[in-house]
């Protein structure tokens, strides 16, 4: 959700910093390469939630096809640099923080104590792919050390979700933003 969060607001962005001459729709962002890619990350990433005894049975392979996946997309869209480099730092941090930890992410104490109520039971059986790092962890300061309260949004993120939504925020302005070369126009 927190993704989502990110590409409306490089849609914000690209409304406020667009051209006069050009009207803007969320469709334009079907102009980055090989969209196919992370939609299929982001559906193999929800068997965590949808198959989860299969998902936790294949958590090395599955995570990392998702992963996969997204890297690829950010491979086919290198040529926006700046936003790929910082999509790919992010998917690159959370992979690590996630092999790490025998496939699954911490999260940690600290941040789950700003929600009352919120147990560590709760977060495991909301999330098999989770677990509180009250036991330690390795790569500790790269999980979902960040509490992000937002109401019903509410929740956790990592320094590598950060540096993802950054990136995506950035690569879906620039997708909006960018005029159509003309071999598209005729398309």
């Amino acid at each position: 959700m927190t993704l989502f969060l990110f590409v409306l607001a490089g849609i914000l962005i690209a409304a406020v910093r667009g051209r006069k001459d050009r009207t803007f729709t969320p469709s334009q962002i079907v102009n980055a390469h090989a969209l196919w890619l992370p939609v299929a990350g982001f559906l193999l990433h929800g068997l965590f939630d949808w198959a989860p005894s299969f998902a936790l049975r294949t958590a090395g392979p599955l995570t990392l096809s998702y992963e996969l996946c997204i890297l690829l997309f950010f491979f086919f869209n290198r040529k926006e640099r700046f936003p790929a480099i910082l999509m790919t730092a992010g998917t690159l941090s959370n992979f690590a923080v996630i092999a790490a930890n025998h496939f699954r992410m911490p999260v940690s104490p600290a941040a789950l104590a700003m929600y009352p109520g919120l147990t560590p039971e709760a977060v495991a059986a909301k999330k098999v792919n989770y677990f509180i790092a009250s036991n330690g962890s390795r790569l500790y300061l790269l999980a979902d050390v960040i509490p992000l309260p937002l109401g019903k949004l509410s929740g956790f993120i990592s320094v590598g979700d950060l540096l993802l939504g950054v990136g995506l925020m950035l690569f879906t302005a620039r997708m909006m933003i960018r005029l159509p070369k003309p071999e598209e126009l005729t398309m």
